[in-house]
């Protein structure tokens, strides 16, 4: 049985290459950029007004109150056709180009206009240069304005939209199919006789993976039968990940394993000194493809997929922030029970820096798992912890 670290090494040393693929600007949020990007633009383009108001000449009104004569009204997306000379004004809006003569903009609310007579009173003195951005104080044509292997944030979609990038080079997201195996499994819609349950896990999965924008498809299903379960692990083969729950312990009818390797998957683990989650398989498919076969008690498919699916997907991504974080905080209460694995044990973030244990009853208890925002992380053969001891902490 390998330690937690050990088995996310074999994760590591056994993903694929990054592919790549080109994407349409909207549909590229939340992927990683696989180029440097430069501006094709000055910005700004021009001398442009920061504010609306008049564009002056500055040594024009250093004794106010001063009339000046308005040549014209200049929008933004409009060029000036006049020039500013003394005892003149151009009226402008903001983002409009500071025409020829003007040194400074003064606000509209600091100057009155008299429609009779066309001219402006400037109701203060104005520095030199005050409100005009000038012309590629932001950025210069050829200036690289974004790295390779960054987010794709909203505030990087406006970046990219203003250099004319309407296709972004991004990290491709692998495929990902996930099946749930079980004679026991009914669907949620139907209401489980004898020893039937409903398939949570199923749901559960996708939506963690969903979550973080995975294209996932399900597979539904699969019964503790070889030769359904070959067809099913065969379909699900064709997708870059494969993921199954269930089926992975020492049962009789535990096949997942068997049907993994007669389909050509060579299995790397099949244990983690883990808690919980203890049985869980990872394995490399006949065409490279990553293989993870999780425990069928749902509060363990979920840890490991918080931690070792995540990881995985996070390298073929690369994007980091497919992760989870992990913190430091302070007990609020005690743990009296630890084990010669690595525990996981779920857990609120109170304020103030402090987490929460929740009693929990095993690793089907999904009642406690819905009031988690996060795991404790406690190590293996650690001596009980009192309140207050320091932890560390993976947030959802």
């Amino acid at each position: 049985m390998i330690t937690v670290e050990q088995a996310l090494g074999i994760i590591r040393q056994n993903i694929p290459p990054a592919q790549f693929e080109k994407m349409a600007l909207m549909e590229s949020l939340g992927r990683v950029l696989v180029e440097d990007v430069f501006s094709d633009v000055d910005m700004p383009p021009f001398d442009k007004s920061a504010m609306d108001g008049y564009a002056v000449r500055s040594e024009d009104i250093q004794s106010p109150p001063v009339e000046l004569e308005v040549l014209e009204i200049v929008p933004a997306g409009s060029m000036p056709t006049r020039e500013v000379k003394p005892g003149k004004a151009i009226k402008i809006m903001t983002g409009a180009p500071v025409p020829r003569g003007a040194d400074a903009v003064i606000m509209v609310e600091k100057t009155k206009y008299e429609p009779s007579t066309r001219t402006v009173r400037c109701l203060s003195t104005i520095k030199k240069n005050a409100n005009i951005c000038f012309k590629a104080e932001d950025i210069n044509a050829g200036a690289k304005v974004i790295s390779r292997d960054t987010k794709i944030t909203p505030q990087v979609i406006g970046l990219l939209a203003a250099v004319g990038k309407d296709k972004a080079q991004v990290y491709k997201y692998p495929s990902v199919a996930i099946a749930t195996t079980g004679d026991e499994l009914v669907e949620i819609n139907q209401k489980p006789n004898g020893a039937q349950i409903r398939n949570s896990n199923t749901y559960s999965l996708l939506s963690q993976l969903v979550n973080i924008g995975m294209p996932v498809t399900s597979l539904g299903i699969v019964r503790d039968n070889i030769e359904i379960m070959m067809e099913k692990v065969s379909a699900g083969l064709k997708s870059d990940m494969l993921i199954l729950t269930g089926g992975v312990s020492m049962g009789d009818y535990d096949i997942v394993e068997d049907v993994l390797k007669k389909l050509g998957v060579r299995i790397l683990f099949d244990q983690v000194a883990i808690k919980p989650g203890k049985p869980t398989v990872f394995g490399i498919g006949p065409k490279g493809q990553l293989v993870f076969g999780l425990p069928g008690n749902p509060v363990s498919a979920f840890v490991i997929t918080e931690i070792f699916i995540k990881e995985a997907l996070s390298l073929l991504c690369n994007d980091a922030g497919i992760k989870n974080r992990i913190i430091e905080a302070e007990l609020a209460a005690p743990i009296a029970s630890t084990s010669n694995r690595q525990q996981y044990l779920g857990a609120r973030i109170l304020q103030d820096g402090l987490v929460e244990p929740i009693d929990g009853h095993g690793s089907a208890d999904i009642l406690f798992l819905s009031r988690a925002d996060a795991l404790i992380i406690v190590p293996p053969d650690a001596p009980q912890l009192a309140v207050d001891s320091h932890v560390r902490v993976m947030v959802f």
